[in-house]
């Protein structure tokens, strides 16, 4: 396959890719994407659901992207929306950063105290997450972790009715060797009495020990070890490409952290994310972009036979809302001249 041609397709992942993804998410043991089998299979069929808009309940609608290679068919990450995070039934919990002065004027010294204290939105955002690309797949130079997470936003960006006016994504922190954190381990287990696992895997399904057990007072972090107020809206070193993304497309750390890892939530305004403001509706020109004109486009269509589905490609942009794509581009998305697509150009 030529260089300029799509190695990957990007598409809506299926009930029919159970076993592939499950493969992957036991690979990763990501939390991110279920590792039980049955929770797959659910998740897919509600992913499903959502893509054909028929998911009334946007606290229930989530939607699985997964990247094909597409000469083995093999998958080769994962990403996902989460329609709404937060509803009355199961607020969206986090702890906010925040901070008081003191001043002595006896003393002339004036202090500034950061505290964490617990938040809570029962109409919450939406919530891009799950961006899992397998080992064997990593460092390739198409990049599958961007094209997983810039689509997300393509795909927002055409169906703005589905989601929140703000969106989030909460990055992952580092962890110990058991699995465990250091936050949750001096503050969450403490005030649970559960380990970082089980409080992680108890939540997917039922909150209402974070209201109940959490305390209202705010915790100031002066009180805290070091290590432990250093690991406060820290970030893996592998999540910080992740992270790069997510300021690209125009999120901002939002001084909330995680209840039980410290990790951060970044977020924006949904019409203000940079990919979904430079979306344009292009027609496809079959040729070759020069390499010196050409840019790196994420390129996607949607219809009821397929579905939808999109790719990288190096493309040019010209007058009359047309692109210049290859061909293999028109083979990957199934696509004849002139077929509209939607189109943002990549950073």
């Amino acid at each position: 396959m030529e260089a300029s041609q799509p190695a990957f397709l990007i598409r809506e992942a299926r009930p029919t890719d159970h076993r592939r993804l499950l493969r992957l998410a036991r690979e990763l043991d990501s939390v991110n994407l279920p590792t039980d089998s049955a929770e797959l299979r659910e998740t897919l069929v509600r992913s499903a659901r959502s893509f054909r808009g028929r998911a009334a309940n946007r606290a229930r609608a989530v939607y699985v992207f997964c990247a094909e290679e597409i000469a083995t068919r093999a998958i080769a990450g994962a990403s996902l929306i989460i329609g709404q995070h937060g509803t009355p039934q199961s607020p969206h919990y986090y702890l906010e950063i925040d901070s008081d002065e003191r001043y002595s004027a006896r003393l002339r010294k004036m202090f500034r105290h950061t505290y964490l204290r617990l938040r809570h939105s029962m109409d919450g955002p939406s919530e891009v997450g799950g961006l899992i690309v397998t080992q064997a797949m990593r460092h390739r130079p198409e990049r599958i972790g961007k094209q997983l997470s810039w689509v997300r936003f393509v795909y927002i960006g055409r169906h703005l009715k589905r989601f929140q006016n703000r969106v989030i994504a909460e990055m992952l922190p580092p962890t110990t060797g058991d699995h465990g954190n250091v936050f949750w381990d001096h503050y969450g287990r403490r005030v649970t009495g559960l380990s970082f696992r089980e409080a992680d895997r108890l939540s997917i399904h039922d909150k209402e020990f974070i209201r109940a057990l959490f305390p209202d007072a705010p915790l100031y972090t002066l009180l805290l070890p070091d290590d432990v107020r250093a690991s406060i809206g820290a970030v893996r070193d592998e999540s910080r490409g992740a992270v790069k993304l997510l300021e690209q497309a125009g999120m901002k750390f939002l001084n909330h952290i995680d209840p039980f890892d410290g990790g951060p939530y970044y977020g924006a305004a949904t019409t203000e994310l940079v990919p979904v403001r430079q979306r344009r509706t292009l027609k496809l020109r079959m040729g070759e972009p020069p390499a010196e004109h050409a840019r790196l486009y994420m390129v996607a269509h949607e219809d009821s036979r397929r579905g939808f589905r999109a790719v990288q490609a190096s493309a040019l942009e010209e007058e009359e809302a047309r692109l210049m794509v290859p061909t293999g581009v028109f083979e990957a998305l199934g696509l004849s001249e002139g077929a509209a697509v939607a189109a943002v150009a990549l950073p």
